[in-house]
């Protein structure tokens, strides 16, 4: 592999940090869940890795959360610890992990179409960049773990497809190193939806393969059983969560929250039309799960490549676009039977957003053009009268939604485009939309007849760009700069010893616009028992603390005397005088692995139900002897410490490997050039 050979991988990146400027460049900051949710977790797991503490207990999140599973964010995703370890996580190293997997995820598209479907570069390049851009990246920008998902995904079928042409103990390995990194990394609805489809395309190569099957199955025996060992255990941990989660039941299939957040095929005019996305408006759904849009290049090539696979019967090309409509309709949610239909298989039924399925859509379309055009060069498609015929159906698309929906010149002038951008409404951006596609085709069709790839290139990019660029403010950058919102959360290094009541620390604090910010106690490094935006994390046995009363506290005695020594997640240390036996609470959730020490002497947990108490006070609490004692309340589970530390020397030691190996191909393409 020669240097050339890299130039696709450096124009993604160009392209992904243009189109994602605002992030990519700091200058507005990400904003919802991704700031509410994952900055919290991930700044808190940073702290914990660079104070020498084990960061599984989330001692500041609705009074404690074991952070051990892949329901939720957990220790087991070696990316996630290694971003919180070489980063003294702020803001600024959140926009540096957002764009790590924006960028993965077009790289690890690009090689999977380069070496395995397409033949001509230009075309995996083209469709790679669709990818990296498409709707789903910027819709889904709020949600770190969704764009993890698309990350790591094509990586996990080029390591399959690998192993399915040379059956090996090193491409065995690989497999298993990579599904433990997606299992550990993503939202568990893209684990359960692509586990199954990795059996599937397991299925279908030993039913293809004619002859070695013995050695396929020999190798794929040696994956499946490193995957065992390295997921069960981790499979064991997130169910002994989810038991404890009100979101560890299955959801009902008919209700309307399991229903939310589904694909309106209406929606589907964003594929043409990406800006109206913005305000569009259906029941119980909203604009992040409804923008579906892969560039006007993808529009350009669907027809040609849809009558090139049936006039060829090409049995890959068509069952690839049958998944893609499959997944399409299936996130249409419950406007029909399919996604209702697989509930029958495990797990479906744990998890809702029927438009995470888009994904699929997406992916499986990008993979058909792909396998479709295989025998086609670039060149071959500007000249073809298809492409240019479905360029001018476009363009007329286009004009007629432009004259339906823009205002004439005179009103929007008189009305102020003066007017703020938030409160353009839904027609308006329609037809600022149209008008934008129209233009680029204008220009593209212009570049067709030309027969200027060059500008073809620059244009098919520059509609991915632009589009994610207009989009990106309305899903996912607000308009704080990262300076200002570190200012905003101001981060507490290490663990200080609290002085307020966790009744008396907020949660939530509002700004000098009005708008709020969750979960601020996190960056102080302070417990609170005030409610704030905690999504899936919360123990379904979790309630409030007790009001007025510190972080270790003596529920029925007001005169005992106690002074907390060492608050750190895992360990607070107290010193308590009292003139007679008493009780004592740790205002945490009591969950396995809290323990406590009296003295040096374990004390048995009295739990919530006990019949001696007669107003049992939340949190973990211990019987302590009169006069004066030391009490250390300890939360230890060194099976998971041990395993998990076992885990990312295993991950790290494959990636280092991995490294070293594409560092030594570079310099070897540099001295033979």
């Amino acid at each position: 592999m020669n240097l050339t050979s890299y130039r696709p991988y450096l124009v993604l990146s160009i392209c992904g940090l243009l189109a994602f400027a605002p992030v990519s460049f700091m200058i507005f900051s990400l904003k919802n869940d991704v700031v509410a949710l994952e900055y919290p977790i991930n700044q808190f797991m940073s702290n914990c890795i660079r104070h020498g503490e084990w960061p599984y207990w989330f001692n500041s999140w609705g009074m404690g959360f074991p952070l051990q599973s892949t329901v939720t964010w957990g220790v087991f995703s070696t990316p996630r610890m290694l971003f919180s370890s070489v980063f003294n996580y702020d803001i600024y190293a959140l926009h540096i992990e957002f764009m790590f997997y924006i960028l993965l995820a077009g790289w690890g598209m690009y090689y999977l179409l380069n070496r395995f479907l397409a033949r001509d570069p230009f075309i995996s390049l083209v469709l790679a960049m669709a990818y990296m851009l498409s709707g789903f990246m910027s819709g889904s920008s709020q949600w770190l773990l969704y764009l993890t998902g698309a990350a790591y995904i094509p990586v996990m079928i080029s390591s399959l497809l690998h192993f399915f042409e040379r059956p090996s103990a090193r491409y065995a390995i690989q497999v298993a190193i990579v599904y433990t990194i997606m299992f550990t990394s993503v939202y568990a609805a893209f684990n359960i939806i692509s586990t199954y489809l990795i059996l599937a395309m397991v299925v279908i190569a030993l039913v293809k393969l004619k002859e070695d099957r013995t050695r396929l199955l020999k190798y794929l025996g040696l994956s499946a059983l490193i995957i065992l060992v390295l997921c069960l255990p981790i499979l064991y941990f997130s169910l002994e969560v989810l038991k404890n989660m009100e979101r560890g039941i299955a959801i009902n299939a008919s209700t309307n929250f399991f229903q939310s957040n589904y694909l309106h095929p209406l929606a589907l005019k964003n594929l043409l039309l990406p800006l109206s996305s913005i305000r569009m408006s259906y029941p119980n759904t909203e604009g992040t799960m409804l923008h579906s849009y892969m560039g006007i290049a993808v529009l350009l090539f669907l027809p040609f490549s849809i009558r090139t696979a049936f006039v060829k019967r090409d049995t890959l090309s068509i069952v690839l676009l049958g998944l893609s409509l499959f997944f399409l309709f299936t996130a249409f949610g419950h406007l029909l039977p399919l996604r209702n239909s697989l509930n029958i298989l495990p797990g479906f039924s744990y998890f809702r957003h029927p438009a995470i399925f888009r994904y699929y859509f997406i992916l499986f379309l990008i993979l058909f053009l792909a396998a479709s055009l295989r025998e086609i060069h670039f060149s071959e498609l500007t000249r073809n009268v298809s492409v240019r015929v479905t360029a001018f159906l476009l363009l007329l698309i286009s004009l007629v939604v432009l004259f339906m929906n823009f205002p004439s010149p005179v009103k929007w002038m008189n009305s102020s485009l003066l007017i703020e951008i938030h409160s353009i409404n839904a027609r308006q951006l329609t037809g600022i939309s149209a008008l934008l596609q129209a233009g680029l085709l204008i220009a593209i069709l212009l570049a067709i007849f030309q027969r200027s790839r060059a500008l073809f290139t620059i244009l098919i990019s520059a509609d991915l760009i632009l589009n994610t660029l207009l989009c990106l403010p309305f899903f996912g950058v607000s308009s704080y700069s990262p300076s200002a919102v570190n200012k905003i959360l101001t981060i507490r290094s290490g663990f200080p010893i609290q002085a307020s009541y966790p009744s008396d620390v907020p949660a939530v604090f509002a700004d000098k616009k009005g708008n709020e910010w969750q979960n601020v106690n996190i960056f102080s490094g302070e417990v609170s028992s005030n409610d704030s935006y905690k999504g899936p994390l919360e123990l379904a046995q979790a309630k409030p603390g007790r009001k007025n009363s510190p972080l270790v506290f003596a529920p029925f005695d007001s005169l005992v005397s106690i002074a907390i020594t060492t608050q750190r997640p895992t360990h607070i240390q107290a010193k308590v005088t009292s003139a007679g036996n008493c009780l004592i609470t740790l205002a945490q959730n009591n969950y396995s692995g809290w323990y406590a020490k009296v003295n040096g002497r374990k004390e048995p947990i009295i739990g919530q139900n006990d019949q001696k108490l007669s107003d049992p006070p939340t949190g973990i609490t211990i019987a302590v002897p009169a006069g004066e004692s030391t009490i250390d309340f300890i939360y230890e589970r060194k099976e998971l410490k041990y395993f998990c530390l076992l885990l990312h020397f295993l991950i790290l030691s494959w990636l280092l490997w991995k490294l070293t190996a594409a560092i030594k191909n570079i310099t070897r393409s540099s001295s033979l050039s």
